[in-house]
Formats: C-alpha cells, structure tokens, sequence
C-alpha cells in the first residue's frame, strides 16, 4: 500500500492500494468528532462498495446515513447540492459531523462541494471508486458543480480531510469506463513523465501508476494550491475537452473527452510552432493503446463555440496549457477567436 501526504490545506494523507478501505474508519472517526457519516454516492456505484464503506464507518463506531445522487453529470448541478442539504439536515447533522464521497468524479466534487458549504463547512473524506478520481480529481481540494453547459461554474476550494484510494473497486468498472478514465493516465505522463505515457495500456493501472499520478499531482498542488499558475498545467487537453463533453450533451466520458482535447490541442500547438514533431504522434499512439477513441476532428465544429465558456477565460484571452514536448508544459494565452478557428487545427 502506498500513501503521500499533501500538505495543503489543513494537511491531509492519502492511502493508495488494494485493500485500502480498511483505513476509512480511522481515518473518518478522527475527523467526524460528532460520530455521524453521510455518504453521498451515486446511482451507479456497485452496492457492494456502499457495503464495504458503511462496514468500515461502522466499525469506527460511526452513524452511517447513505444518499444516493443521479449517476453522471445530471447529478452534478446545484439542485443536486440543494437535495443534499435537505438530507443533511434531516437527518440532524452538524458542523461536527461529515461526508464520505464515495464514487467517481462527479461525487467527489459535488459531495465536497456540499461538505464545503453546508452550516459553512464540514469535514470531509474522499473514496474514490474510478480511474479518474483515484488518478486525479480526488485530490488537491477542487469542488464544484455545472451551470448549464458551463462545467465546473460554481465551485471552492477546499480540501478533503483525507483519501482513502481502494484499486480493488477499479475491478468492477465496465470496460468503456476503464478505457475513458486512462485519458487522465495520459495526461500526468505527457505533462511530466515520458515513461508513465509510454507504459500506458489497456490494462487497469497498477497501484503503482496511480501513486505516480497522485504523486505528481501533489507536487503541482503544493507549489500553486489556489490553481493561479504552474497548477494550471493540470488542465492539459481540459480546455477543449470541456468543449467536447458539453457538445455532447454531457454523454461524452470525461477521460474520452480529455483525450479528444489532448490531441486537439496538441495539433493546436503544432500550427503554433510550439510543440515539437512526434508530440501528437506519440499521445495519439497512447490513446489507442489504451483503447480510447482517436477521431477528434469530426466534433470541433459543434465543440468550439464553447470554449468561450471556459473558466479560465479573463474576457479576452483564454489560457490555454500546450506542450513544447512530452513532459514540458506551456501555458499561453490566446484569444478565444482563434481558439474557436476550426482552420487552427488543420494538420500540416
């Protein structure tokens, strides 16, 4: 079992690896002084790790209360927010009492948002059950829900009181969202580790791997935790990829819109002459071998009128993260016109 520490915040640890959920009970006990749990997942989450999370709170002497939310990004929006609440205070939680997120990304940021504001703050504790959130999106304190077509409109910081990170829930992942979530895989090795992108496969990450990606992700969190600089290099491929998953309606996985905008922004960076020949040979060549779809270009015209809504945006320029080569990342600002120009990412 692996475990870092991320020293943000008030400080937190995360336990990386199978059979990690035996330490949610401690973990939980000591930041939930007034003996209730609500965990907060989603219709989609196997019942057998809604089991397994009770068992260990309840082994820790906790009151367990379950609230499940719509799967997906419909359960990502204020109302969402709103039927927590309601579930919260039904069931007389306090300030003294927290939330476990148990699920993918969605839950994490939708149940730490409700932690963060919720009586204006309760503790909370990450369990995250996919690739995505147990590679990226369980750590660094980011919450938040959509507005409209607007991802991640409203939101905080705050971080967690701690990540209890299971690899055994991976298993029970059905294939497609296996092969989606490894575009956040892709991303922490074409931002800072040329061997972690070429070791990508189809197979589930080792415990390994997602330590790798824990670990770089905390070396970017502690070095810009309010997300105002180096962080920013984070949302490689994330500009375009937003842009992707809300021209599909939100149907699109997010890991495959990721993906999408890895190799949008790569060709992007090329028409630029910032990123160096090969680059998008080589994230291309790491996308198929993991399964992922590679054919971008068909949806830019329905995607690109939406980056104008990315958050990033000061109303003039949009920063947007390119590659000068695997492993070093740019940040540049452009216009969103000529984000939005479909000629811009013509190949050569």
């Amino acid at each position: 079992m692996f475990k870092t520490f991320f020293s943000v915040g008030g400080g937190y640890p995360a336990v990386i690896g199978s059979g990690a959920i035996s330490e949610l009970g401690p973990a939980a006990a000591g930041a939930f002084p007034g003996g209730k749990a609500a965990v907060i997942t989603d219709t989609g989450v196997p019942r057998e790790h809604v089991l397994a999370c009770r068992a260990a709170l309840e082994s820790a002497g906790l009151g367990v209360f379950v609230c499940s939310i719509p799967a997906g990004e419909s359960g990502k929006t204020l109302s969402a927010v709103s039927d927590i609440y309601g579930f919260l205070l039904e069931n007389g939680f306090t300030r003294a009492d927290g939330i476990v997120g148990l699920g993918g990304g969605m839950v994490g940021d939708t149940a730490g948002f409700a932690a963060a504001t919720y009586m204006r703050g309760t503790a909370f504790v990450s369990v995250p059950t996919t690739i995505v959130s147990q590679t990226d999106s369980a750590y660094g304190g980011k919450t938040g829900v959509d507005l409209g077509c607007a991802k991640n409109a409203v939101g905080v910081f705050s971080h967690p009181a701690a990540v209890v990170c299971d690899t055994e829930f991976l298993k029970t992942l059905p294939e497609r969202e296996r092969v989606c979530g490894m575009g956040e895989v892709i991303k922490y090795g074409a931002i800072a580790s040329p061997e972690l992108l070429g070791g990508v496969s189809r197979e589930l990450p080792c415990d390994e791997t997602v330590f790798t990606c824990a670990e770089i992700k905390r070396r970017f969190v502690e070095e810009d935790e309010l997300d105002l600089g180096s962080r920013r290099a984070l949302n490689f491929g994330h500009t375009l990829g937003h842009a992707f998953e809300a021209a599909s309606g939100f149907t699109l996985p997010h890991g495959q819109a990721v993906a999408y905008g890895m190799l949008a922004v790569t060709r992007l960076g090329e028409r630029l002459g910032v990123t160096q020949s090969g680059v998008y040979g080589a994230i291309r060549s790491a996308c198929e071998r993991a399964g992922l779809d590679t054919s971008w270009e068909g949806l830019l015209s329905s995607a690109l009128p939406l980056t104008s809504h990315d958050k990033k945006s000061d109303g003039s320029f949009i920063e947007t993260v390119l590659l000068e080569s695997i492993g070093r990342p740019i940040r540049k600002k452009l216009p969103p016109g000529f984000i939005a120009d479909e000629r811009n990412y013509k190949s050569s």
